[in-house]
């Protein structure tokens, strides 16, 4: 009979844990689908500034604020841009890509 009811406790706490288990699982994957869904819409917006041309990025440098996203852009180089894009003003950047521009008045040409 004692085995039996040892037996059956040590069911239950395997039971216990496969249930926390999976209700971890469960949480795990609702944070990367919502992370995921938030990097979607962040390269969606930070998309827009591959179309830029040289004088868009130039005005834009600095910090600013466009659907909802804190985008900051900063002229690394003459003709070299960082552009990173984040959630709000506080968070650290979702994305950040280079966006190379040249100075197409003042160059020379060949």
């Amino acid at each position: 009979m004692l085995d039996v009811v040892i037996a059956l406790v040590v069911l239950g706490l395997s039971g216990v844990g496969m249930i926390a288990l999976l209700g971890q699982t469960a949480h795990s994957v609702r944070i990367v689908r919502n992370t995921e869904r938030d990097v979607r819409h962040a390269s969606d917006e930070l998309g827009r500034f591959v179309v830029y041309d040289r004088a868009q990025l130039v005005a834009m440098v600095g910090r600013s604020t466009s659907h909802g996203w804190t985008i900051q852009v900063t002229q690394v180089e003459p003709d070299l841009f960082d552009v990173s894009i984040a959630a709000s003003d506080t968070s650290a950047a979702l994305l950040h890509t280079s966006v190379y521009r040249p100075d197409t008045l003042h160059g020379t040409s060949p």
